[in-house]
């Protein structure tokens, strides 16, 4: 798991230095693709999720790790896995209408 922090907190602050503090980040390690993930959703749980994290005033981001078919268990001890990994990231956010949007700016 401090695999997967490092590599969040690499990639996201790389970007931008205060990205934390505007997401909430669920990430997930999957194998190239090869099956479903780990923790699915349903699409009540992911509205739920969406407006909880809306209500502290951030937006919901996904971090897919991949880890190439071929990378094996030992491989993945050394920082040198980091290397070949990828970073697939998603960002849900919920929709407003114009009309609760013009709600939302009056108050």
């Amino acid at each position: 798991m401090i695999f997967l922090i490092y590599l969040l907190t690499f990639h996201s602050k790389k970007r931008h230095w205060g990205l934390f503090s505007s997401y909430s980040v669920i990430a997930e390690l999957i194998n190239d693709f090869d099956g479903p993930l780990n923790r699915p959703f349903s699409w009540k749980s992911l509205s739920g999720l969406n407006r909880t994290t809306a209500n502290v005033s951030k937006e919901l981001m996904f971090c897919y790790l991949i880890k190439p078919s071929d990378m094996n268990e030992k491989e993945m001890l050394s920082p040198e896995c980091l290397k070949r990994m990828k970073v697939q990231e998603l960002i849900l956010n919920r929709w407003v209408s114009s009309c609760e949007r013009s709600e939302q700016e009056e108050v």
